[in-house]
């Protein structure tokens, strides 16, 4: 047995905010396809949380929400002879 074979490893914590500004990406994300204006001001609403929560990213996934949002929207105005076979 390998001497640190029995020892645990603390588990890592996100810090605060951290988890909202995942979550944001993910609803960002989400704006390119389904519903953009939700998904991309949940991702807004969640950037802005993590932001006021202390993460640095939040304004990223600020950033990042409004421009998905904006390709969502633009996407969805394509003719459907464009997007479809």
């Amino acid at each position: 047995m390998s001497p640190d074979a029995g020892s645990t490893q603390p588990t890592r914590k996100l810090r605060p905010g951290q988890a909202a500004a995942i979550w944001g990406v993910v609803a960002a994300a989400w704006a390119v396809f389904l519903l953009p204006l939700f998904f991309g001001a949940v991702g807004v609403a969640l950037g802005g949380y993590a932001w006021w929560r202390g993460e640095t990213r939040g304004r990223w996934v600020i950033l990042a929400a409004v421009a998905c949002t904006l390709l969502g929207l633009g996407l969805g105005l394509l003719p459907d002879s464009f997007v479809s076979n």
